[in-house]
């Protein structure tokens, strides 16, 4: 058996392909949108397989740094308050000095004025992407107590300068959390004051 090929109209012509089993199909090929690849759909084009995430591209993750201080015995609390559901990418502190514990915490009571902003950026300033502005606000400030720890890690750096080492910890896999009040309390525990520098990465999804 072979291919059968028949006039379909006027110059246009089909194709049944033999299937090598008695029967024959219709011959179709598929092609990817142009959307969907590179090259502007040219000759060198390639399927598009972008890294990162959709959230990326569209404009919805952010991120934020705040440079602490915090003196021997004391703790600073990053009041986090996010009006839609997000995704916690990624959540470090860089520890020169001192010992800390670091804690996620949920609920709890809060006191004084959290009136100083973190700065909030967003990770995708291109042009394409949708024009998204991030609703999660972070500001310190106030001071809390209680609530629920959801996550927690303890830091060493050493209590002197000339013989501390810089020390990182971090929680690299995804936390997802709904629309609410957070707190980030760092507390020293050492008896040198605490110097470092706190990052957070995440994914708004409204």
């Amino acid at each position: 058996m072979a291919d059968i090929k028949w006039r379909f109209w006027q110059d246009i012509t089909k194709r049944l392909v033999d299937r090598l089993d008695g029967t024959w199909a219709e011959r179709v090929e598929a092609y990817p949108p142009a959307k969907l690849m590179t090259d502007g759909d040219g000759a060198y084009a390639r399927l598009r397989v972008d890294t990162g995430q959709t959230g990326f591209f569209a404009g919805r993750e952010a991120r934020t740094f705040y440079e602490f201080s915090i003196a021997k015995g004391a703790n600073q609390v990053i009041k986090v308050i996010s009006p839609v559901n997000t995704i916690l990418q990624n959540f470090s502190v860089e520890l020169d000095i001192a010992a800390l514990k670091v804690q996620l915490i949920a609920g709890g009571t809060e006191s004084g004025t959290f009136g100083t902003p973190l700065p909030i950026l967003k990770t995708n300033n291109m042009t394409t992407q949708s024009g998204y502005m991030p609703q999660v606000t972070m500001a310190v400030g106030g001071t809390h107590t209680g609530g629920t720890v959801v996550d927690v890690f303890n830091m060493i750096a050493g209590d002197k300068l000339q013989k501390s080492t810089a020390v990182t910890a971090s929680e690299e896999q995804p936390l997802a959390f709904a629309a609410g009040t957070y707190y980030i309390r760092l507390t020293n525990t050492d008896g040198a004051t605490a110097t470092g520098i706190f990052r957070a990465r995440w994914e708004e999804r409204p």
